[in-house]
């Protein structure tokens, strides 16, 4: 379609994006730069578990997520390569093939348990944030190398659902 139609490109990404809108959330105010320190099964719980962790310090925040977004997750930062795109393989493609890339992800807030993200998508010059579940938004950043980022208070947050105080390591 690009190439056939290269005007409907900038148009169909613009609709699509549009159409999903994220959160009134402030993606680059009070964010912390984080990496993908490992993926890790809970023993308590039998669930796999990302670790992300603070770039420039030594704060970690757990996210536990599902095996096959724990597995894509894990192959990425392993550089295996499936026979088949999975749904973050699929992403890419058609974030590539509408021309636009991401820029950037945000773990947003935390409610009810649930941790929120936004995915930020780039193209021709213009941004837009789109809602996502966390490991969604992490294993499509990592086929990015795009960074990521996690608001501040989320930090916070995890260390009062651990009981730990301001100064343990999570």
């Amino acid at each position: 379609m690009a190439r056939a139609f290269p005007h409907l490109v900038g148009f169909a990404l613009a609709a699509a994006l549009a159409a999903c809108g994220g959160d009134d959330v402030d993606l680059e105010r009070d964010t912390v730069e984080v990496h993908v320190a490992r993926v890790a099964l809970d023993a308590r719980t039998d669930s796999p578990v990302v670790i992300l962790e603070e770039s420039a310090g030594p704060r970690r925040l757990p996210i536990w997520i599902g095996v096959p977004e724990a597995s894509s997750i894990a192959n990425e930062l392993e550089s295996n390569k499936a026979p088949r795109p999975n749904a973050h393989d699929l992403a890419k493609r058609l974030i590539d093939g509408l021309e636009g890339s991401v820029s950037r992800i945000v773990v947003t807030h935390l409610s009810e348990g649930v941790y929120y993200a936004s995915i930020v998508l780039a193209h021709d010059g213009e941004t837009v944030a789109i809602d996502s579940r966390p490991s969604d938004a992490i294993a499509i950043a990592l086929r990015y190398h795009a960074p990521l980022f996690v608001h501040e208070s989320l930090f916070l947050q995890a260390l009062e659902a651990a009981g730990a105080d301001s100064g343990e390591r999570i």
